[in-house]
């Protein structure tokens, strides 16, 4: 499960909130991007998500494993009563 850490490129992302956050400044309607834009901003949140998704695995596994180490299973016997 464990995968390449590499650096995730969210200055896409960082980008289109930038503009986003510029329009609704001046009161635009829309905001335009060019294709290339589009395909880096779709590229960056693919990524961020598939890296998200693969964290939240290994975060469910952690728990698992650290619920299973702390179940105590005790078993005891009648040993012997009688006198």
């Amino acid at each position: 499960m464990t995968q390449s850490k590499s650096k995730l490129q969210t200055q896409p992302i960082e980008d289109f909130i930038a503009r986003v956050r510029t329009a609704k400044n001046k009161q635009e309607k829309t905001v335009i991007l060019t294709m290339q834009d589009a395909d880096r901003l779709a590229s960056s949140l693919n990524q961020t998500m598939t890296r998200i998704v693969s964290v939240q695995e290994e975060i469910i596994e952690v728990l698992k494993s650290a619920q299973q180490s702390q179940t105590i299973n005790v078993e005891m016997d009648g040993g012997n009563f009688s006198k």
